[in-house]
């Protein structure tokens, strides 16, 4: 933990144990210790935190960034990807594996609450309430201790933009500057509030959800509310869709996994007592451990909207908005998360099913070997605010 010295003020350096995923050159060894300028990357994240920026604009925290590793953690190379993100390079002294990190740009459309924070968001009605902020400082913090080099093999550090829409993490596999990262493995931390300060969270195989968000538009004819029958209102076929919705959650659910599929928002029509509206639309989330669950949910409702349409009279269309393809952790990259758990003398909690919530570096471990864990932010923290997860 972070602490203030007394009188004011913070050290400026805190004693760092190497994990034994990655030791370094020279006379680094493992368990060595590495100094870390706290104090500077204190500074750092509170300057991320007053300064967010939503998804596909996060060009002032990606340069912020760039020019800090630049002068406090010096990479080998800097390497531009989509949007506004990059990868900061690190060789090593001798061939190895590469090692890809991966933390997060953007922040959410939610205004700040906290108004006596110091380094509250400057930017109304957008604010870091997802840890993106934190997640960007501890690989800050991991360039410092890379700047002597690893001892074999490369490391990545990826800070990826666009993760709350789940398009980032498809668009950087597909930037031709990917190709020349190679990764070996890949792995990525989420802050988890309710969590015990310091604890590891992870397990094999799926760790989050396949998310899709979807609408559906049903159109027909307007109409006087006096003479419905001459119109063809979608009203009905709303709220049978949405009923169907629960009916379709019910059958894929099963005793060891599950399956939601979640009506989030509707709208038809207009405050006005003489018009049936020719138009409405019913939003839907759908989640499960797995691709193909979702996508089986995904086909039942769109038939079913199909079929009631017709029966209306009413055009259906649909609408994929957000996709997060479900992180699917491989044995091999958990087990060195939990080796590096017991290296450190973190408390390591071994989860039995994964989390409902959705985050797209499911694109990088649908690829490439890896995992992502939780690291945990303390029970007595609020839980962050996932926007679109």
């Amino acid at each position: 933990m972070v602490r203030p010295r007394p009188g004011g003020g913070w050290r400026s350096v805190r004693p760092y144990r190497m994990s034994p995923i990655a030791t370094r050159a020279g006379r680094r060894e493992k368990g060595d210790v590495v100094r870390i300028d706290l104090a500077r990357l204190v500074g750092l994240r509170h300057w991320l935190h007053a300064h967010p920026e939503i998804s596909r604009h996060e060009t002032a925290t990606a340069d912020h960034l760039r020019r800090f590793l630049q002068e406090h953690a010096r990479p080998d190379r800097i390497l531009g990807l989509a949007g506004a993100g990059f990868a900061a390079v690190y060789d090593g002294v001798a061939p190895g594996r590469t090692v890809m990190i991966r933390c997060e740009l953007d922040a959410l459309p939610i205004q700040e609450a906290n108004d006596d924070l110091p380094h509250r968001s400057l930017s109304d009605g957008i604010s870091h309430k997802c840890g993106h902020d934190g997640h960007m400082t501890i690989l800050a913090g991991l360039a410092q201790t890379l700047a002597e080099r690893p001892a074999t093999g490369r490391v990545v550090l990826m800070f990826q933009p666009d993760e709350e829409t789940g398009s980032g993490a498809r668009e950087c596999c597909s930037h031709e500057s990917f190709a020349r990262i190679r990764p070996d493995h890949v792995f990525a931390l989420h802050n988890l509030p309710g969590f015990p300060e310091g604890q590891v969270i992870c397990r094999a195989g799926a760790f989050s959800s396949q998310v899709k968000y979807a609408a559906i538009r049903l159109t027909g004819r307007e109409a006087h509310s006096a003479q419905p029958e001459t119109g063809a209102s979608p009203s009905f076929a709303l709220a049978e869709l949405m009923l169907k919705a629960r009916d379709i959650q019910a059958y894929h659910n099963r005793p060891d996994s599950y399956a939601l599929c979640v009506p989030v928002f509707s709208q038809m029509g207009v405050q006005a007592s003489g018009i049936c509206p020719a138009r409405g639309e019913v939003h839907v989330t759908l989640r499960a451990p797995d691709g193909p669950t979702v996508e089986a949910m995904w086909a039942d409702l769109t038939a079913f909207a199909r079929t009631t349409a017709g029966q209306y009279g009413l055009d259906a269309v649909f609408e994929t908005r957000e996709e997060f393809a479900a992180t699917a952790n491989g044995r091999d990259s958990f087990e060195m998360i939990r080796q590096a758990a017991a290296g450190l003398g973190l408390e390591f909690n071994h989860m039995e099913r994964p989390f409902r919530w959705g985050e797209d570096f499911g694109e990088f471990t649908s690829r490439h070997e890896g995992a992502m864990f939780g690291l945990g932010a303390g029970l007595g923290q609020a839980r962050p605010a996932q926007s679109g997860l």
